[in-house]
């Protein structure tokens, strides 16, 4: 099966926990990065970090040449190349152009982390990626362990073992963790009382789908967050009559 067509089958199997989604658009999108991924994937590894692959293929001119094939394909016009890919980097995506810009970057970004993941899975207490810096918001439960997984280039990492740890702050303390929970244990939303940070996981290790889709299935735990508020109101009460 190839990646879109796995993606697709993904979104089909766990439409009830993601909800309403355009899967036209995903499968353009997909087929775009497919397309940037099997270009330079097999370069990827010749490079010490993401930048130096970004910096790389932005000199010899393929960056251009994918965002202008993206926007045809996307049907969203660049304007300005420069300009987009700016703003691309930069998160700014009202610039017109940028989304495509960020589309390709994000392609070229997977394909690098496909290829260090062939190195094995880092250990990294954090919810900073290793690859790209970005944030994440989401875990996943595989074989006993728990592992973060990219918002932007998929890349995992892995941060406990046995029981989840805080990847903001490091806590471990199963007293000091919350854990809201679907009926099914499926999904659930996490908060630190340490950091007062939160985090969403996936729990049902029999959930299986690309890297790239797991922080839009963890999304469901979203639906947990009234529950959350209202422990804290609890917890937060109790505090102040004890």
């Amino acid at each position: 099966m190839g990646r879109v067509e796995e993606l697709l089958s993904s979104l089909s199997k766990y439409a009830h926990l993601v909800g309403t989604i355009n899967v036209e658009w995903v499968r353009r999108v997909e087929e775009v990065q497919e397309e940037v991924i099997e270009d330079v994937g097999g370069r990827a590894l010749a490079y010490e970090s993401l930048k130096d692959f970004v910096n790389a293929l932005e000199a010899e001119g393929y960056i251009a040449r994918a965002v202008e094939r993206a926007s045809r394909a996307l049907g969203e016009e660049v304007e300005d190349y420069n300009e987009a890919l700016r703003a691309a980097l930069t998160g700014n995506l009202e610039v017109k152009g940028a989304r495509v810009a960020l589309i390709v970057l994000q392609a070229i970004a997977r394909a690098y982390a496909e290829k260090i993941l062939e190195r094995g899975v880092r250990v990294e207490p954090s919810a900073l990626c290793p690859l790209c810096g970005a944030l994440s918001e989401t875990m996943y439960k595989e074989g006993g362990a728990y592992y973060m997984v990219c918002h932007f280039c998929s890349y995992t990492w892995l941060v406990s073992e046995g029981k989840p740890m805080c990847p903001y702050c490091g806590n471990q303390d199963e007293l000091s963790i919350a854990v809201v929970s679907d009926k099914q244990m499926r999904v659930v939303l996490m908060k630190c009382w340490n950091c007062d940070l939160t985090w969403r996981t996936i729990m049902d290790e029999t959930i299986k789908t690309p890297l790239v889709l797991k922080p839009l299935i963890a999304m469901a735990a979203e639906k947990l967050r009234p529950a959350l508020e209202e422990i804290e109101r609890l917890v937060g009460t109790r505090g102040k009559g004890s």
